[in-house]
């Protein structure tokens, strides 16, 4: 098996949800954590939990979608640590949601910048060095809403589809070249992390007018707290991923929940038929 000891990974959205999750495992198998989070507050208090189990912390404030942040966060890693051996991208935000027509190129903005350019701006500073490297583990943070269509968070689902096809293309290119890099792509359900309250870190110049702290109508906000109240606890979701890096798996899906509508969407593909269409991502939790 695998020995992590004293090697380094780099978290985005680190400093809760998901990405807290994974750095509290990594911490565990005595890696060095580089946190990488726009919320300083949470960073900060982040960085000094992962540090009292014993291992080294860095934390460096970065909005995923600013090109020279991240450039920052990599020059960050590579003075201190070299060339990490594991790369999690997994910063994102739920983005506009509701019906279609009524979104905004805010609301697109907004999505794309994090859940998409903080994917490309992650590659485009780290992909490089680890292939340099020959080693190493990256995880791209899509979401079940990649691998299906369902309605009400077209931006979200967008991005989400688009993370998908770029792990996708990145297995293909490191396996044509016998890169030793493994590329590995993860697609929750529901997850109980603070994803609802994004808007809480949209900028100013891309909020819309009247819209409340979750962006979300009240009826709509009350079903959908109440489905993440009873998801998966972002620890179990860090522990499919430790053993799918060691494990070398590309797929990490974390609930069967979802497995008849993506069979229906690839069944609809296959046979040239229409999508399927569903109601709401939540229905198959009822």
């Amino acid at each position: 098996m695998q020995s992590f000891e004293n090697k380094t990974a780099v978290v985005t959205g680190g400093a809760s949800g998901m990405g807290f999750a994974m750095a509290n495992v990594f911490a565990r198998e005595g890696m060095n954590l580089v946190l990488a989070d726009v919320e300083k507050g949470a960073l900060r208090e982040a960085v000094a939990r992962i540090e009292a189990l014993g291992v080294e912390a860095v934390g460096v404030p970065t909005d995923v979608s600013s090109e020279s942040e991240m450039d920052r966060l990599g020059e960050v890693v590579r003075e201190r640590f070299g060339t990490p051996e594991i790369l999690c991208l997994n910063a994102g935000v739920a983005g506009g949601g509701g019906p279609s027509h009524l979104l905004t190129t805010k609301d697109w903005k907004w999505a794309l910048d994090v859940n998409l350019y903080g994917v490309i701006h992650g590659l485009r500073v780290f992909l490089g060095g680890m292939r340099e490297q020959d080693a190493g583990h990256i995880v791209l943070t899509a979401s079940v809403a990649g691998l299906t269509s369902f309605p009400g968070s077209l931006p979200y689902n967008a991005t989400k589809h688009a993370v998908v096809t770029i792990a996708e293309t990145l297995f293909s290119e490191l396996r044509d070249a016998e890169s030793r890099v493994a590329i590995h792509c993860l697609c929750p359900g529901l997850v109980s992390t603070n994803i609802l309250h994004s808007e809480r870190n949209r900028p100013k110049e891309l909020q819309n007018p009247g819209k409340g702290a979750t962006g979300m109508d009240p009826g709509v906000q009350k079903m959908v707290e109440g489905a993440f109240s009873a998801a998966k606890p972002p620890a179990e979701v860090a522990e499919l991923v430790f053993a799918a890096i060691h494990e070398r798996r590309f797929w990490i899906q974390t609930d069967e929940f979802f497995r008849d509508s993506i069979k229906a969407r690839h069944r609809a593909i296959e046979n040239d038929e229409d999508p399927p269409t569903r109601g709401s991502l939540l229905s198959v939790y009822s």
